[in-house]
């Protein structure tokens, strides 16, 4: 082979080589799937922990340099539907990470809060002529402390006795729920500013017995009752001193230290405790300095 001919199969050679290095070797596609698919990160999908209502009941609301902080609770059988009150509960949960490639939505951070809906169900409320018995807004979850779902009395249309209930809901998921019974009070009655002259319709049957009996027969029990159960219940100081004063006249000593407490003067307040140990009453001797007769 002379120098020239062997010149040319070197370069034939060399051409071949480097064409070898420069093409890619064809991957089937099912083996280029399985690569693409082991190059797809896995996404964290976020939901939300079911959880219980934590605290319940009528709720007062508590501030902290003018800004609402939460809610202190008071547990009763029956809320009261009356204007500017709230009820509901109070809740906290947990986010809840699941692996989840198929779910493109899902990012993998782990928030601090998410929306949510709080729907309540109630009795039939009329507004502007339209009838509903479901309420529903948007509000906001925070992972890490107490959430609150509460319903704020704001209009008369609105105060309506019955099953409520209130619900949290994040996309599908119930995260808390609560039943209540609302009541509406029945109405107050008048002031008493002379005893027997009462407007004993608006008091329970039990009560309106004790004041018939106090006035009608004279009786020192039922005035002291009536006073102690129905008129200082509704916050009626004045009406329930009128009745002790009355039931420590029939001679109920119970009714005399009680009428001694709630006098204006302390002229009358001697007074009704001198009558007390004229019943042979020690502590109301003691309060005028005196035995009993």
């Amino acid at each position: 082979m002379n120098r020239h001919n062997t010149l040319t199969f070197t370069l034939i050679s060399l051409i071949v080589l480097l064409n070898g290095c420069a093409t890619p070797p064809t991957l089937s596609s099912d083996a280029q799937t399985n690569v693409e698919q082991e190059l797809v990160p896995k996404t964290l999908d976020v939901k939300v922990a079911k959880t219980k209502a934590k605290k319940s009941g009528l709720g007062v609301p508590q501030y902290k340099n003018g800004q609402l902080v939460g809610y202190q609770f008071q547990r009763s059988f029956a809320i009261p539907a009356q204007i500017g009150n709230f009820f509901g509960f109070s809740y906290a949960t947990n986010q809840v990470l699941a692996i989840n490639n198929a779910d493109k939505a899902a990012t993998g951070e782990i928030v601090k809060k998410i929306p949510v809906m709080v729907t309540v169900t109630h009795p039939e409320i009329i507004t502007n002529g339209q009838a509903s018995t479901q309420s529903a807004w948007q509000d906001t979850l925070y992972f890490g402390r107490d959430n609150f779902a509460m319903w704020h009395f704001e209009s008369n249309n609105e105060l309506v006795s019955g099953k409520w209930a209130i619900e949290v809901k994040h996309q599908d998921t119930v995260v808390a729920t609560k039943n209540f019974f609302v009541q509406v009070p029945p109405p107050m009655p008048a002031k008493v500013t002379t005893v027997c002259q009462v407007e004993s319709e608006k008091f329970p049957k039990s009560l309106q017995a004790s004041n018939q009996k106090c006035c009608a027969e004279n009786d020192a029990k039922a005035c002291y009752n009536f006073a102690w159960r129905g008129l200082e219940r509704i916050k009626d100081t004045h009406g329930a001193a009128l009745y002790y004063a009355k039931s420590c006249e029939l001679g109920d000593i119970s009714g005399c230290r009680l009428a001694a407490k709630l006098a204006s003067n302390e002229q009358t307040r001697n007074n009704f405790y001198h009558k007390g140990c004229d019943l042979k009453d020690m502590d109301s001797c003691i309060e005028v300095n005196r035995l009993p007769q």
